[in-house]
């Protein structure tokens, strides 16, 4: 069964082959990477100070935060997209929550392995 075949309800109740999608290697989604924590440490941001603060404030306000709100004119319902646009759709939104897990993965391990305090603040 390929993710092309599959419903909304099998995807629901079949969480495994979601899985399997989102373990495919391809030219986008590479598995393997490796985060070299101790040159993180190492960047300098004091040649661009007021720019970095300018970002890091601009992050902290969260200008998107009601930006994807679900609401009454937004209805999806799965099984009556065309067949090659769900299979792309659900191909992006599984690459989607893998690379958002990817990136939680990746913030947490470098607040808790990090001691430059500008790149630790850019990872909350």
């Amino acid at each position: 069964m390929t993710a092309a075949t599959l419903s909304a309800g099998a995807m629901r109740a079949a969480p495994n082959e979601a899985t399997r999608m989102a373990q495919q290697d391809t030219m986008l989604t590479p598995r393997f990477y490796t985060t070299d924590f101790e040159e993180l440490d190492k960047i300098d941001v004091t040649p661009v100070r007021a720019e970095w603060d300018l970002l890091i404030a601009e992050m902290k306000s969260d200008p998107n935060k009601g930006h994807f709100t679900r609401n009454a004119d937004w209805k999806l319902e799965l099984e009556k997209i065309p067949e090659p646009l769900r299979k792309e759709f659900i191909d992006f939104l599984v690459s989607s929550l893998t690379a958002e897990f990817s990136g939680c993965v990746l913030y947490a391990e470098m607040r808790k392995r990090g001691t430059n305090p500008d790149i630790c603040e850019l990872f909350k």
